[in-house]
């Protein structure tokens, strides 16, 4: 019986995770075609004002979520069953109330900082996403604690689908940023209707209440998720903000937003790919995967890093005009020369699953705040410097992805396996010795230079997928013929 049950209990986890893979990946699909078309359409100038204006939503949503989507999958399972109504309810009158502060505090500061009328118009309009996507978002969050997440993609699927339709033809019809982002807002709350039916018809509807000790466990708790998903959202939404204000070419917010859309759509896919690590890294803790995942990670992310960068270097500024018009081709070349940001990007990516994986989320937190504080003062520096342009920024951008995966493979390192130096620095002398061959070739052979340097990473990759092969052989369970004995 206990072996069936068992057997049940792994169909339904597998089942649940491949549907929340499929859910994942038809958001990230979207999104390519959705930025590749909508921005075609638009143009980089008007493609710029409608992210800048997103971006505010996005930050309010971040903070006035609190952490209670994690918070609630954590404690769904300590709750008795009688107690879990209460706690579904209490928490959405929380969620509720706490997207309304997060709006209001949103909308005055559009009114008072945003001096474009347009553009302040386009943030008053999206401001509502953060009550309408927050409280869908908790519903969401409740069908995953019964694991019924094909509700999920019930429920968020088809609205997707509809907002970007609605958005590409709109744009393809000329109607301005005010009417896309109608539709937009409009097919928000039609998720939050959908996903509330189907709530509703399953468990009933769903009651608001206030629950003194459901609503004190979540302020208790949440600052420090709330802080961490404020600062993530710094890194990106935040700094386009401050860059409107700050650049001395107002006219390249479009190319600035278009390299940050960029790199979050990659640092999904990135994310999606990192996940699956999670089981390798909780089974059998302590018996060296930690230091095994760490090495082949880091070479990975040099060496693929290194790849991505060389071949961005000589396809994107041909590949994106020609996808989204003449009018990106300086966005193309920002884009490409600064392609190297996905580097410490992965290196976040990857070595926050090693904190993860021990449940040390508060060395995740300290790695974010050190990375957060880092741009905060390269944003003041290269502000300070009179005619300082964009690059000055995206290079603090970079220093601050930098801190926060150093800092934060020396705290996972102390806390857990440490990963020889030895193992981690042939990866970065290689890629340099690449980008000096490159360099060198550029004035004897230029068509063979990057061709030479991805060739040499790529023996590099080689090398390191031997080894890694062979070092999963003599991890415990490493050999299959074992496991089966």
């Amino acid at each position: 019986m206990a072996k069936g049950g068992s057997g049940s209990e792994h169909r339904r986890l597998l089942r649940g995770g491949s549907l929340q893979a499929i859910n994942q990946a038809w958001y990230l699909a979207l999104r390519v075609v959705y930025l590749v078309v909508f921005a075609r359409l638009l143009g980089i100038e008007q493609y710029g004002h409608y992210v800048y204006a997103q971006s505010w939503y996005l930050i309010a949503t971040s903070a006035s979520a609190w952490g209670m989507h994690e918070l609630l999958l954590a404690r769904w399972e300590q709750t008795s069953h009688g107690r879990r109504a209460s706690l579904a309810a209490s928490g959405m009158a929380l969620r509720l109330a706490l997207a309304l502060a997060a709006t209001l505090v949103l909308l005055f500061a559009a009114l008072l900082g945003e001096p474009d009328p347009g553009l302040r118009l386009l943030i008053v309009i999206y401001a509502q996403g953060v009550i309408a996507r927050g409280a869908t978002g908790w519903l969401l969050a409740l069908f995953m604690c019964r694991e019924r997440n094909d509700y999920v993609l019930y429920a968020s699927a088809p609205v997707a689908l509809l907002e970007v339709a609605a958005a590409v033809a709109l744009a393809w019809s000329g109607h301005d940023l005010v009417t896309i982002a109608l539709a937009q807002t409009t097919c928000w709350w039609l998720g939050l209707a959908a996903a509330w039916h189907l709530h509703a018809h399953r468990w009933g509807p769903l009651r608001l209440q206030w629950s003194a000790d459901t609503v004190r466990a979540f302020l208790r708790y949440g600052p420090v998720l709330a802080l961490a998903a404020t600062l993530l959202a710094w890194f990106g939404p935040g700094l386009l903000i401050a860059l409107r204000y700050l650049l001395p070419e107002p006219g390249r917010l479009g190319e600035v937003a278009f390299l940050l859309q960029v790199l979050a759509m990659l640092g999904q896919a990135l994310r999606m790919i990192n996940n699956s690590a999670l089981p390798f890294l909780t089974r059998n803790a302590g018996q060296g995967r930690q230091a095994t995942f760490i090495a082949l990670y880091w070479s990975l992310c040099f060496y693929l890093g290194g790849v991505g960068y060389l071949l961005g270097l000589e396809l994107l500024p041909w590949l994106v005009p020609r996808l989204l018009g003449a009018g990106f081709h300086d966005a193309a070349v920002l884009l490409a020369a600064n392609l190297w940001l996905l580097l410490p990007l992965a290196l976040v990516q990857g070595l926050r699953l090693t904190a993860i994986a021990r449940g040390r989320f508060k060395l995740l937190l300290l790695a974010l705040l050190a990375g957060a504080a880092c741009l905060a003062v390269a944003v003041a520096v290269v502000a300070g410097q009179p005619g300082a342009g964009l690059s000055g920024y995206l290079l603090g951008l970079g220093f601050a992805y930098a801190a926060s995966a150093l800092l934060l493979l020396f705290l996972v390192s102390r806390s857990g396996d440490a990963a020889a130096p030895a193992t981690l620095l042939p990866a970065p002398v290689l890629l340099g010795v690449a980008l000096l061959a490159r360099q060198l070739l550029e004035e004897i052979a230029p068509r063979s230079a990057t061709a030479a340097a991805v060739c040499i990473l790529c023996v590099g990759l080689i090398v390191t997928g031997r080894g890694a092969i062979l070092q999963a052989r003599r991890l415990p369970g490493g050999d299959q013929r074992e496991e089966t004995a």
